[in-house]
């Protein structure tokens, strides 16, 4: 990596939001009605504004490798009743997405790494590295409408995981 690519990552990894009052209400999980459903009991989330560094809010859960892992192994009998999860780790934490996407019937689901915005108490610290959150993302503000999670979707998560969801401001990936 070249001395001035060292650099703007240094300097991207230190952009955070601060933690003004206007700030926190824009982190806030809010549901409005679709405005492509007719159906009025079809909620999606609010976006919020976009971070002053331009990079993506990601919706979603802080999130420890291990808790994913075990709920992909849940979500696989639930997928695949009656068959036998391979004794192998590495097949379970390459599918664990896949098995809860389909268990949960998400649109979109992936693992990304984000910035706190707001406060960090309720972040478990095992979530947390060098200052990043991992998240189990269900929603990014470029995503369209039409794959937003629904509110038992996040719900059911939250009761699993046993903590709120929320928005986060996407770490950017370096590559050398």
């Amino acid at each position: 990596m070249t001395s001035t690519a060292s650099q703007l990552e240094q300097s991207l990894r230190k952009l955070q939001i601060s933690e003004s009052d206007s700030q926190k209400t824009s982190t806030a999980v809010q549901w409005v009605p679709s405005k492509y459903s007719s159906d009025v009991s079809q909620y999606v989330l609010l976006r919020p504004p976009r971070p002053p560094c331009g990079n993506r809010r990601l919706f979603g859960f802080p999130i420890v490798k291990r808790e994913l892992w075990n709920m992909g192994t849940i979500a696989f009998h639930h997928v695949r009743p009656g068959k036998t999860l391979p004794d192998n780790n590495a097949y379970i934490a390459m599918n664990s997405l896949t098995f809860l996407k389909v268990y949960l019937g998400l649109h979109f689901c992936t693992l990304a790494f984000g910035k706190v915005v707001g406060d960090s108490k309720n972040i478990p610290s095992e979530c947390m590295s060098l200052g990043d959150v991992l998240l189990l993302v269900l929603w990014r503000d470029t995503e369209s409408e039409s794959i937003c999670p629904t509110p038992s979707q996040v719900r059911s998560l939250e009761l699993k995981l046993n903590r709120s969801p929320g928005w986060w401001v996407e770490v950017p990936a370096f590559y050398e």
